[in-house]
Parts: C-alpha cells; sequence; structure tokens
C-alpha cells in the first residue's frame, strides 16, 4: 500500500515527519525491516497515535503553566515551547524529543525582545543569557516554569552586571 496524502481533523497536530517517515519506508528496504511486526500503515497509524497523545500532553503541562508572570504556548510544527516573559522578552524553548514523558531537558534557542523600549538590548547580551540558561542543571531545565525562572533572573543579573560596567565606565 502506498501512502500519498494523509490528513486529520482536527489538523493541530503536525504530522508532516511522520508522513515522510513513512514515505522514505517505501522506498527504502533496510528500513522496511526495522518496522516492527505489522505493515507500514499499522506503524504509521501508531506513530500517528503517538504523536496526538504527545502533542496533546505537551498542550496541556504548557497551558497549565501559565501564570501572572509569565504566559507560555506551544508550537507544535516547530516543537517549540515560547515563553512571553515580563519586561517584553520571549523565549524560545526546543522540546527535547519524548519531552516531558521522558525527562530530558528543554534548550533555549533564542531570545527575542517584543517590545519598543527592550529593543535596546544587545544581540550580545541575549547571547549571553541564552548561553547561561543552557548550562543551568538539567533538572531545571526540564520543568517550563522554573526554566523560565531562571532564564528570567540570568537576564535581571546580566542586566545588572551591564548596567555596573556601564556606570563604573562613565566614571
Amino acid at each position: 500500500m502506498e501512502l500519498k496524502n494523509v490528513e486529520i481533523f482536527p489538523n493541530d497536530v503536525c504530522i508532516g515527519k511522520l508522513v515522510a517517515a513513512a514515505k522514505s519506508y517505501r522506498n527504502s528496504i533496510l528500513s522496511l525491516s526495522t518496522v516492527e511486526k505489522g505493515s507500514p500503515l499499522e506503524w504509521f497509524v501508531r506513530k500517528v497515535q503517538d504523536r496526538i497523545v504527545l502533542c496533546t500532553l505537551r498542550r496541556y503541562i504548557v497551558k497549565a503553566s501559565n501564570n501572572s508572570r509569565h504566559s507560555f504556548e506551544y508550537l507544535d510544527q516547530d516543537e517549540l515551547i515560547v515563553a512571553h516573559m515580563v519586561g517584553g522578552v520571549d523565549a524560545f524553548m526546543k522540546v527535547s524529543h519524548g519531552w516531558p514523558i521522558l525527562n530530558t531537558a528543554l534548550k533555549l534557542t533564542s531570545l527575542k525582545t517584543t517590545d519598543h523600549q527592550s529593543k535596546e538590548i544587545s544581540l550580545s547580551f541575549l547571547c549571553k543569557v541564552e548561553e547561561a540558561a543552557n548550562n543551568l542543571d538539567s533538572h531545571i531545565r526540564q520543568n517550563i516554569s522554573s526554566f523560565v525562572d531562571a532564564t528570567e533572573e540570568i537576564l535581571f543579573q546580566q542586566m545588572r552586571i551591564e548596567l555596573h560596567s556601564n556606570d563604573t565606565s562613565k566614571k
């Protein structure tokens, strides 16, 4: 059986990577031997079901993490969590394969400023914060709220350091 086109309704779960994998299985004898017992269609349906469960769980955890200081959203297609922090900074966190079922750490991929007052924050400053955040212990980076809280603390510490260095250089 050849997979030509697949759609699910509602289409709130991205299955493009699974469709591509299923098509590559058809074209590769080696890959077909790695499919568990059953047909490639059974494999595909099982993977779509797994993807729906994982995506639903991620959305639930992200929604439950919203609080008065932070607003979160999950972007399924990019497998990113966006944290909208106080001060007009958005943190983009890459979701590890299997998170949250597996205790894998999130990775801060970028910080972006969103309001006009914070546009003055330099790219090098944001890169320092990103590097420090990704060097946090993995147990902190496994939880959305603790990771964003720690990232925000690093952001404030770096701002104080930068302000202090600017003040001493002016003297």
